[in-house]
């Protein structure tokens, strides 16, 4: 039984290919091989996050029959995977969740957590494109969330980093799901292309998650 449900709900959204995991966020246990060493200089915080995160895709992994070993973070501070593998980790508000699959069905994977709350104005502003700016407050969240979790699952492939710019995107919290559209070219995906997801809210967190098939 997981203790958010929010593990639980996305595993539903999400279908078979995908194996969802959560940890507490609450001591830094659990770190393989040079992961410690990865975060040793980092503020306790950090420690307890990135551990957190490390125990949940390991938990994840386990579903899919990949023993435990270490996750070290690339050049770019993402996650790399064991081979075969493709998933994503985020943490917020004392809770990582990790989203895990096979490569041989999805090619990449998105996740992002966040407080179910108001952006700050000035944050708001910088992630909202102009066609977004008449979103309620929630639903703005819910776009950050979103683009967050593009970024995640689009950057393994294009392999450059892109803006909050770079994507539209239309929430439908009520039907827990969302859509994004790219605005220019991030190859090998053109702009104008698609990319269809889950977003689960509860009274205090907001979760968005991407699979994009292989």
């Amino acid at each position: 039984m997981t203790q958010s449900g929010l593990a639980d709900a996305l595993a539903l959204h999400m279908g078979a290919h995908v194996c969802v995991a959560e940890e507490s966020v609450s001591d830094a246990c659990g770190l393989l091989g040079d992961e410690a060493d990865a975060i040793a200089k980092a503020i306790p915080k950090r420690q307890t996050e990135f551990a957190a995160g490390r125990r949940a895709a390991r938990k994840a992994l386990r579903s899919l029959g990949v023993p435990d070993a270490p996750i070290p973070a690339g050049p770019d501070r993402a996650p790399m995977w064991p081979k075969g593998t493709v998933g994503s980790i985020t943490h917020d508000t004392g809770l990582a969740l990790a989203v895990v699959a096979k490569a041989c069905t999805i090619g990449a994977l998105g996740i992002d957590l966040t407080e179910a709350a108001p952006l700050p104005g000035q944050t708001r502003n910088a992630i909202l494109t102009p066609e977004e700016q008449g979103l309620s407050e929630i639903d703005a969240r819910a776009v950050f969330a979103v683009k967050e979790c593009l970024f995640k699952a689009l950057h393994p492939q294009v392999k450059v980093f892109f803006g909050f710019d770079a994507a539209i995107v239309r929430p439908d919290l009520a039907h827990g799901t969302f859509a994004a559209t790219l605005y220019a070219d991030l190859a090998p995906f053109a702009a104008g292309a698609q990319f269809h997801g889950t977003l689960i809210c509860d009274q205090t967190r907001l979760v968005a998650a991407l699979a994009v098939r292989a």
